[in-house]
């Protein structure tokens, strides 16, 4: 198992799938849980909303397999891609399978729908294609989408939506402050609870 961390303005003691979009309300990654592998990163996220309380939780998340996510910008595994086809009835065209993101977003625009052309199916993706997608791929295996904290270095810290409310566990939670710029001012960091 790997560590990751999440940061909220509520204070919880489980994930819960209902309460989704309601942090900044963002999907472009895919709708899930939102995590990063940086605890600042997460910090910084907790002070989005403007509360005073600013919570960071530590989350155990299955490791990274080839056959459990999907990186936005790398290609998609032979065997996710095989298991996808079965489920949709559908050849998925190599172009959808090039990177993650299209490949998600192929997927959800098929489930409802849209789009005549690949480039239509893998362009954009409404949040009910992105909702759709993200039902099917833990059906797949799929429990984690990836993509990096910063598009100019792929392969520093990742940021990750699970999609599996059932493969991952919070260890703890902290309490912590954000200076004026919304970092997180260290040595804040004051534990709630421990799991």
């Amino acid at each position: 198992m790997a560590i990751a961390y999440h940061g909220s303005a509520a204070l919880f003691y489980r994930f819960d799938p209902s309460h989704l979009l309601e942090g900044d309300g963002k999907f472009k990654f895919g709708v899930g849980a939102y995590l990063t592998s940086s605890y600042a990163t997460a910090a910084h996220y907790s002070g989005v909303s403007g509360s005073l309380d600013k919570y960071v939780y530590t989350v155990e998340i299955p490791d990274m397999t080839e056959d459990n996510y999907l990186h936005s910008l790398r290609p998609v595994h032979p065997s996710i891609i095989a298991k996808a086809e079965a489920k949709l009835g559908v050849s998925i065209p190599e172009e959808a399978c090039q990177r993650g993101k299209f490949f998600r977003k192929f997927i959800g625009n098929t489930l409802i729908g849209f789009g005549n052309t690949i480039n239509q199916k893998t362009g954009s993706a409404s949040l009910e294609a992105e909702k759709a997608a993200s039902a099917l791929l833990p059906q797949i295996g799929v429990v984690l989408l990836v993509w990096p904290h910063a598009q100019s270095k792929p392969d520093g810290d990742n940021n990750y939506a699970l999609l599996d409310y059932e493969a991952f566990k919070i260890l703890q939670v902290d309490k912590v402050e954000l200076d004026a710029k919304g970092q997180l001012i260290e040595g804040s960091q004051q534990l709630v609870a421990k799991y």
